[in-house]
């Protein structure tokens, strides 16, 4: 599981929030012998898996891999905005938002910080990674708890934690990961660190997905790694883990029925032809099952792989792009959309493809695959691979300096295009009364970088179908951000435009909705500010 060079120039859209990485050692764990799980190691020069006895790690937890909550500071009296210096987040079903920050000495991802509806830090947070170790990989199970990986230096160790609402470690948790999932001495991580199997070869924490029945699955990046799966109670699940070969294995997602994804490529590819542009040849797409077996049919080819999607009834859409010549941006002679059923097979109809570069794609509950072509026209696919009627849609400006952008899909199955203006689509290709939206403003934002291709912001929605949106203003004194609030009728709410207090043109902006409905604003990267809205446009207490 290698990486390499040639990879940075391949670009993967999946579901993933946090790329998580360490600046400590981590210590040698050994595993215990008493018991065996059977695992499957994959043979570089064959697709068919052979059988062995691996042994389980441990998930006895220690006295020393307890996380202890810090006492929790009185509020203040405005939670809002809440400044970090460096951060990663994630909200909680309850609209809770954890936030990672470095701890009092500094280290890099040290405290866990869950904040209330006001901007305050809960009672019984935040929490520390314990000394010479740091958190990473957060992501939230169906029932609330937070699950997140702890990565530590020698008589540290690494592990697993499940958190509760409080702060508490849930019982059963920690789960002590095998040494075979640390990295070894050196920082950072998403560097050439000469101490791994190869030169160029960095070394990545464990990816880590959440089932909806709790499952936690974590792949290791290292050459000849695993495949773990850790059930709700803090033990190894039967058949797990499954040993994977010396090859490069990413982009792990999972499957409502349990169903893990990965893409697998020979070590140094994709490659770069003057003529052919990325040559991803060998790239296939492996599924195994909740019990730990490679899924009947599986792995399939999947060339040029750009990315995919997890569509409903089990089938996964496969994004591609043909001969891609481009650098900065995208520039394929054609993009490809192939759409797999469970047992690995093309569905009938399929795969469709598209001249020039298409967006990615997204998926409606009835299976129709929605994309933005290179002309700037919206797309609808059924199952079959048929262009449903009424489409293709046009809308001039679907698209940033890169080309098109994805249409959004909003919960009640409106599709949403975010061109001159904002373009809001029933699943038959007629648009919503009152819909287009033309903002007073522009909807793309600031170039912060050199070389930039500027491309819209991302549209939020809320529970009663609220659309949330930046828009920018420019004057002489800088570049004014306001989030607006749109009804389903694409008319500006009561009390909105709310004006973010910072200036656009050095500060990237986006929003998110939370569960509970707030709308949450984010400005920077580092320091990173958020912020929390009510419905009504006030900041939330």
């Amino acid at each position: 599981m290698r990486s390499s060079l040639s990879r940075v120039a391949t670009t993967i859209v999946v579901g993933l929030l946090f790329t998580a990485c360490a600046t400590t050692p981590s210590a040698s764990v050994s595993l215990p012998t008493a018991s065996a799980t059977p695992s499957i190691v994959v043979s570089p020069a064959s697709a068919t898996p052979s059988i062995v006895v691996s042994p389980a790690p441990s998930a006895t937890p220690s006295a020393s891999t307890v996380l202890t909550p810090k006492p929790t500071p009185p509020p203040a009296a405005n939670g809002w905005p809440y400044s970090i210096s460096d951060s990663g987040w994630v909200f909680g079903p309850d609209g809770t938002i954890y936030v990672l920050a470095p701890d009092a000495q500094g280290a890099y991802w040290g405290t866990l910080v869950a904040l209330d509806a006001a901007g305050h830090v809960k009672p019984g947070w935040p929490v520390e990674a314990r000394r010479g170790s740091a958190f990473g990989s957060p992501a939230v199970g169906p029932d609330g708890s937070l699950y997140i990986e702890e990565r530590g230096g020698p008589g540290v160790g690494n592990v697993v934690h499940r958190i509760g609402a409080t702060g508490q470690e849930l019982p059963g948790w920690p789960f002590t990961l095998p040494a075979d999932y640390a990295c070894p001495l050196g920082a950072p991580y998403d560097t050439d660190d000469p101490r791994t199997a190869a030169a160029d070869d960095p070394c990545y924490p464990p990816g880590l997905e959440i089932a909806p029945n709790g499952t936690a699955y974590l792949i290791d990046q290292r050459p000849a790694g695993a495949l773990l799966a850790i059930g709700p109670s803090g033990k190894v699940m039967p058949g797990w883990p499954i040993g994977l070969d010396d090859q490069d294995w990413q982009y792990q997602q999972v499957g409502s029925d349990g169903t893990v994804f990965l893409v697998r490529r020979p070590i140094g590819t994709p490659i770069w032809d003057e003529l052919r542009g990325l040559v991803d040849s060998d790239a296939e797409l492996w599924a195994f099952g909740p019990d730990g077996k490679l899924r009947s049919g599986w792995p399939v080819p999947v060339p040029n792989i750009r990315g995919f999607l997890l569509g409903p009834q089990g089938t996964s859409i496969v994004w591609s792009l043909i001969d891609d010549r481009g650098e900065l941006c995208p520039g394929p002679r054609r993009t490809l959309f192939t759409v797999l059923g469970l047992d690995g097979r093309t569905l009938p109809g399929w795969p469709r493809g598209s001249t020039g570069y298409a967006s990615f794609p997204v998926v409606g509950a009835d299976g129709t695959v929605y994309y933005v072509s290179a002309t700037g026209k919206v797309y609808a696919h059924d199952r079959a691979g048929e262009v449903k009627a009424g489409w293709p849609v046009a809308v001039p400006g679907a698209g940033g300096g890169c080309g098109p952008e994805s249409p959004y899909l909003a919960p009640d199955g409106t599709i949403y295009v975010m061109g001159d203006e904002v373009v809001a689509l029933t699943p038959d290709g007629r648009s919503h009364p009152g819909w287009p939206y033309r903002p007073a403003g522009q909807l793309i934002g600031p170039c912060l970088d050199s070389e930039c291709y500027g491309g819209h912001g991302a549209p939020s929605f809320g529970p009663d179908g609220t659309v949330y949106l930046v828009v920018f203003h420019t004057d002489p004194t800088g570049t004014r951000a306001e989030v607006v609030a749109l009804d389903r009728q694409g008319q500006l709410k009561p009390g909105w435009p709310y004006r973010v207090p910072f200036d656009a043109k050095t500060v990237s902006v986006g929003v998110d909705v939370a569960p509970d409905g707030r709308v949450v604003v984010r400005g920077g990267y580092s320091p990173l500010v958020l912020l929390a809205l009510d419905p009504d446009g006030t900041l939330s207490e």
